[in-house]
């Protein structure tokens, strides 16, 4: 008897999921898909995205073959971003003066110029400055034009809205910022467990009102 109402009770459960997810999906790819610029066309050089936040600052030097190639300025003191993972790229850092704090796999690096780091795709890392020098990156670097996008409107989020960080709704935005190409995941809770998560929160997400772009986030808006 017991064992026939658990049955029962995952029946309903994994009805509801399914219908929960079918319904969610049909709405946010669907019927109500979000509309975006085409981010093929989208920067052009000189377009700048700024973080107050994390105190730096990306120039663009062109866009080309689904990559957008960047010069950076790190402010003095800056802390960066959060510890954070890439999937689908690697990076490699470079610099022309100063010195460049990098943490890596829980172990703090320093870059000076002539030196180069590279961090492969999958590895937990965090550039921040300790010094009193604004740091200026060696050359370019390479994103993928989908995480660059989403760079520009996380530097948006992080700067204008006061929530973000510190509440749930991060979560849900995060979610969505990531299943349009920001290739960023935090470096705890397991990649596996964050993804299944935002598979499973995505049309909640979109319910509440998040979206992956903002147009008052837009570089052509926010150039410095």
């Amino acid at each position: 008897m017991y064992k026939k109402k658990i049955k029962k009770v995952m029946m309903y459960f994994f009805l509801i999921l399914g219908a929960y997810l079918g319904i969610g999906y049909l709405l946010h790819l669907v019927i109500f898909p979000e509309k975006k610029p085409d981010i093929s066309t989208y920067f052009k050089p000189g377009d700048v995205f700024y973080s107050a936040a994390e105190k730096a600052k990306q120039t663009v030097l062109k866009q080309e073959n689904g990559f957008v190639y960047c010069s950076a300025v790190i402010e003095p003191f800056a802390p960066g971003p959060p510890v954070h993972i890439h999937t689908e790229f690697d990076e490699v850092f470079e610099i022309t003066n100063g010195e460049l704090s990098m943490l890596v796999n829980g172990e703090v690096k320093k870059i000076r110029p002539g030196q180069s780091l590279h961090v492969p795709k999958g590895t937990p890392h965090k550039p921040f400055n300790e010094t009193a020098d604004t740091i200026h990156t060696k050359g370019y670097i390479a994103f993928p034009e989908k995480f660059a996008f989403g760079l520009s409107q996380v530097y948006g989020l992080m700067d204008n809205d006061p929530k973000f960080g510190k509440s749930a709704g991060t979560m849900l935005q995060m979610i969505l910022l990531n299943n349009s190409g920001f290739d960023s995941y935090l470096d705890n809770p397991p990649l596996m467990v964050q993804k299944v998560t935002g598979f499973l929160l995505t049309p909640l997400a979109r319910l509440m009102g998040y979206k992956s772009y903002y147009k008052k986030y837009d570089v052509k808006a926010r150039k410095q």
